[in-house]
């Protein structure tokens, strides 16, 4: 009787053993099915935020603030996505880096869409050569800003949860989608009757020769390369004498914007170039960067500065024609004058550099093309 119960009593041991045997197994294999389910949905999800921020970034692409593109470019790399912000899907610098960071100058953020360099690391396709050159191998053109694209968000939350409450909600500057009214600063002595004024000439030529050379590079760019690379080493000699003007793409859109007030009277709210004062804070930087460097801006002459260097050269009496001139702008009417006229303008258009709120041009280089061009019958 006693073996038969101890044998029963060794049975039942067993018998639990293999259960908590069995139990542990199963426990085994439920953590596993379920860290593979939590892992499968972690995957899941990284691959949707890093959708998600591949569309935000393609957006971004079209926006010029480093804020921005840096706080997406930091999503991105957590992620492990490996975008590349600077290289746009509709063509913007081809092969090519932001140009802002050539010069790598460091200036304060002023607004959304301000040109200045902020992300020190970045690469350039614009090599300074030991003769303190540079080559120009990008598009500078496709980076034009598309104004129906721009966004206007710069901000980020920050690392807290946040839970879904009424009393709070998104909040962004509708101002900045609003139109702009009131003209540029830059532009106003060029405005009205000031657009048909010799000053005025060279100012809006100016503007259009650089549009051009963008259209020209656009349109040239998979077709005849080296008429698009000489159209983008022109635009890069206008801006390459100071760092602060290496955004060629907001150079770009401030002539933009100021040509759109001209033709339409107004800006729309999505340009950043489109602030009255934006382009004297760009010259400001300028500036800042010559008596930075003990060089002398007094040297370059504005277009006002310009058109009275030729009043002092005609004197009052022949200026007055030559003025009449410009504001019949017809051959049959104005005569030779005209023809001088527009000899001079389309030389000084063509050869300006920029200073951010407009062209300028090297005083002893002015002294050469007026001896040169202007004939004695006009004196």
């Amino acid at each position: 009787m006693d073996l038969e119960r101890l044998r029963q009593l060794e049975q039942a041991e067993e018998e639990l053993r293999r259960r908590r045997e069995r139990g542990k197994l199963a426990q085994r294999a439920f953590r596993n099915r379920r860290g593979k389910k939590v892992s499968k949905d972690k995957h899941n999800e990284a691959q949707k935020l890093k959708v998600a921020i591949e569309a935000i970034a393609r957006v971004a692409r079209q926006d010029d603030r480093p804020e921005l593109l840096q706080a997406i470019r930091e999503a991105a790399e957590a992620t492990g996505s490996g975008l590349d912000l600077q290289n746009s899907t509709n063509g913007c610098h081809k092969g090519d880096k932001d140009p802002r960071v050539a010069g790598g100058l460091s200036l304060p953020l002023l607004n959304a869409g301000d040109p200045t360099t902020v992300n020190q690391g970045a690469s350039t396709s614009l090599t300074t050569t030991t003769q303190g050159g540079s080559n120009c191998t990008g598009d500078f053109v496709g980076g034009r800003l598309n104004n129906q694209k721009m966004t206007a968000c710069g901000t980020r939350l920050g690392s807290e949860i946040v839970r879904p409450r009424l009393d709070y909600g998104l909040w962004f500057n509708t101002n900045r989608f609003m139109r702009m009214d009131s003209p540029p600063l830059d532009i106003v002595p060029y405005l009205g009757l000031g657009m048909t004024t010799f000053a005025g000439r060279i100012f809006w030529a100016s503007g259009e020769y650089l549009l051009n050379l963008c259209r020209r590079a656009e349109a040239y760019a998979d077709t005849n390369p080296s008429a698009a690379k000489d159209a983008n080493e022109k635009i890069w000699s206008m801006v390459q004498h100071s760092p602060p003007l290496h955004n060629v793409r907001y150079i770009i859109a401030l002539a933009e914007a100021r040509r759109e007030f001209r033709d339409r009277g107004y800006i729309e709210g999505n340009n950043p170039a489109g602030e009255t004062d934006s382009a004297e804070l760009l010259q400001e930087h300028v500036l800042a960067d010559y008596r930075s460097r003990g060089d002398d801006a007094t040297l370059w002459l504005s277009p006002r500065a310009v058109e009275n260097e030729l009043r002092k050269r005609l004197g009052w009496a022949s200026y007055r024609s030559f003025e009449h001139a410009l504001q019949l702008w017809d051959l049959k009417q104005a005569g030779p004058s005209i023809e001088v006229a527009r000899s001079l303008i389309y030389t000084l258009a063509s050869t300006f550099i920029c200073f951010g709120d407009g062209p300028r041009w090297r005083t002893d280089r002015v002294s050469a093309l007026f001896d040169g061009n202007i004939p004695t019958t006009l004196r």
